[in-house]
C-alpha cells in the first residue's frame, strides 16, 4: 500500500488498531455493540468519536477529511482490510450529525435525507462487494460522505449566524 504522506500511513495504523481494541485480534465488532443504525449491527458508537465537535472543521469532521483523501487514492483490495472501520466511521458521522440536528429541533431537508439514504445503503452492501465493485462504488460513495459533510457545515453555519 502505498501513501502520499506520512500523515497517511499513520492514520490508516491508527484506523487498523481502533478496529481491533484490546483482546480483538480479528477487527470484528463486539457482539454486544450497540447500533445506531437500524439494520446495521456493529454499527454503535466507536470510542473516542462520541461527543467530539463536528461543526469547526476539526474533531470528527477533520479525521473524516483526512481518511476520505487517503482512501480517494486506494486499490478496492487495499480498502477491504479497512471497510469495517471506514463503515463505522461514516455511521459515527452520520448518527453525530442527527444527533445536532435533532439538538437544534432542526429537520433535514431532501437533499439530506437522499444523501444520508444513500450513505446508508452504501454502508450496508460494502460488506458484499468484490475488490472491484467496492472500487467502483468508492468514488461515488466518497461524494456522498463529502456532500453531507458540506451540507452540515452549512446548516451549521446558518444556525451561527
Amino acid at each position: 500500500m502505498m501513501f502520499r504522506n506520512s500523515g497517511a500511513a499513520v492514520l490508516t495504523i491508527a484506523l487498523a488498531a481502533a478496529a481491533c481494541g484490546p483482546g480483538n485480534e480479528t477487527g470484528e465488532m463486539p457482539e454486544d455493540a450497540q447500533s445506531d443504525m437500524p439494520g446495521m449491527p456493529g454499527m454503535g458508537a466507536m470510542e473516542g468519536m462520541e461527543g467530539m465537535d463536528v461543526g469547526q472543521g476539526g474533531g470528527m469532521m477533520g479525521e473524516m477529511v483526512t481518511h476520505m483523501e487517503m482512501m480517494a487514492g486506494m486499490s478496492g483490495d487495499s480498502v477491504m482490510p479497512m471497510l469495517q472501520t471506514h463503515r463505522q466511521m461514516v455511521a459515527n458521522m452520520i448518527a453525530q450529525m442527527n444527533r445536532e440536528m435533532a439538538a437544534m429541533d432542526m429537520p433535514g431537508d431532501t437533499a439530506w435525507n437522499a444523501t444520508i439514504d444513500s450513505l446508508r445503503a452504501d454502508l450496508t452492501r460494502m460488506p458484499e462487494l468484490t475488490a472491484d465493485e467496492l472500487s467502483q462504488l468508492m468514488p461515488g460513495h466518497r461524494a456522498r460522505v463529502m456532500r453531507l459533510m458540506d451540507m452540515h457545515e452549512k446548516m451549521m453555519e446558518g444556525m451561527e449566524s
